[in-house]
């Protein structure tokens, strides 16, 4: 079974799941558990934005160090950070103390550490074949977004460990905070085990510099990107999460299920990503997947109930994150293999910027504006992207589309 794929690339498949599903369930209630020890709603927006970009600086420093550094090493080291983050939130509620830990850990995200991913799709890009890279790219998105919805199904164990266990509500988070710096520390052991083949192939005494043709093609697909990731900036998890909570009085147990539904449904798409892209090629999978989800996106908060914002949420996920997959097998073919962390911690930048925007303007839009603006503003920064992602490349080939081709 996945014979086609090295022993690295195995070793990143099985950690994955176990980092995403404690990062979901954290990210579920991060912002919950900040109002609780008393911040304020524009506060938390500032938190998450923080965290966003604590992630843009690591990923800046993974991009150009983790070739001389070592990746495995490198992997290592962001990969500690959310287990002292655990630590500290499990056994502390000082929130002068927390909030610059939620901020250095980025505990908002339910995607995980920000350089920890980077890093790990770049050792996957070498982990096997052109033809096959979308087709791994795909099978670690799907098992990622199986943990995210496990991870956010996990996020009601708040109520039982309140309920069964008659603890209060601070120590119920507080165990939780416990079980994900365990679930990173089991994410760190697998990081150590990674072979030197992890590591760049060939490396140069000095990193030449990039080709024209990468310089141009990152220039325009870093714009690109950091119009997307603005528009997902004001949609996060925790935000969205939190608009559950306040607008329908959900509890963590409700809110869980329709985000475990929501990645579930993900999970399919990343596989059907894969098989579509081999017909029509990335760019059009991309691009016709994510602009009709981000049309959905738009319309969610404006559904009469509860139940109808709930299904357009869910629902979108079957197309939303098809670009998940295939914009990281893209980014990776167009460029050289010894380009790879370069580049990825170069689009990572202004991506990461962008995004961390996000969280802080719409957290001060929903309490002081409407809590229905920013689903609107994601939606129409998105669909920009879809446009302009499809008329600037729609004629850059990856390797294997070149050869189907020729």
């Amino acid at each position: 079974m996945l014979d086609w794929v090295t022993k690295d690339g195995k070793l990143l498949l099985f950690a994955r799941p176990m980092q995403s599903f404690s990062a979901s369930f954290v990210s579920i209630f991060i912002a919950v558990y900040l109002s609780f020890l008393g911040l304020p709603l524009w506060q938390i927006g500032l938190v998450l934005t923080g965290g966003r970009l604590a992630s843009t600086l690591f990923n800046m420093v993974a991009g150009f160090l983790a070739d001389k550094v070592g990746r495995r090493r490198m992997l290592v080291f962001f990969g500690l950070i959310p287990v002292f983050a655990g630590v500290v939130y499990a056994t502390m509620t000082n929130p002068y103390l927390l909030v610059p830990i939620a901020v250095v850990s980025t505990l908002g995200s339910r995607g995980g550490f920000g350089p920890v991913n980077m890093l790990e799709g770049v050792i996957l890009a070498q982990a096997c074949s052109d033809e096959k890279r979308t087709r791994l790219y795909a099978i670690r998105s799907t098992l990622n977004s199986v943990a995210v919805s496990a991870g956010s199904l996990f996020a009601g164990a708040i109520v039982i460990l309140q309920g069964r266990f008659s603890l209060s509500v601070g120590a119920s988070y507080m165990w939780m905070f416990g079980i994900y710096a365990l679930l990173n520390l089991l994410t760190v052991a697998l990081y150590s085990l990674l072979s030197d083949a992890a590591e760049v192939e060939n490396p140069a005494e000095e990193a030449l510099p990039l080709s024209p043709e990468t310089r141009s093609n990152v220039l325009r697909l870093s714009l690109l990107f950091s119009v997307d990731s603005l528009g997902s900036g004001f949609v996060t998890q925790s935000l969205v999460s939190y608009w559950f909570f306040d607008r329908f009085g959900l509890g963590m147990d409700a809110i869980g299920t329709i985000f475990a539904a929501s990645s579930l449904l993900a999970a399919v798409s990343f596989m059907l990503a894969a098989r579509v892209s081999e017909r029509i090629g990335l760019i059009n999978t991309m691009v016709y997947s994510h602009l009709p989800a981000n049309l959905m996106t738009m319309s969610i908060p404006y559904m009469p109930n509860l139940a109808t914002s709930s299904t357009v949420y869910v629902g979108r996920s079957l197309l939303s994150q098809m670009d998940v997959p295939t914009r990281q097998s893209y980014t990776m073919a167009i460029v050289k293999p010894e380009e790879r962390s370069r580049v990825a911690g170069i689009i990572n930048l202004p991506r990461s910027l962008t995004s961390a925007l996000g969280p802080s303007i719409a957290g001060a839009i929903m309490q002081f504006v409407g809590p229905s603006i920013p689903f609107l503003i994601a939606g129409g920064l998105k669909a920009a992207y879809d446009l302009g992602l499809y008329f600037m490349f729609r004629n850059v080939k990856p390797p294997e589309e070149e050869k189907s081709v020729a």
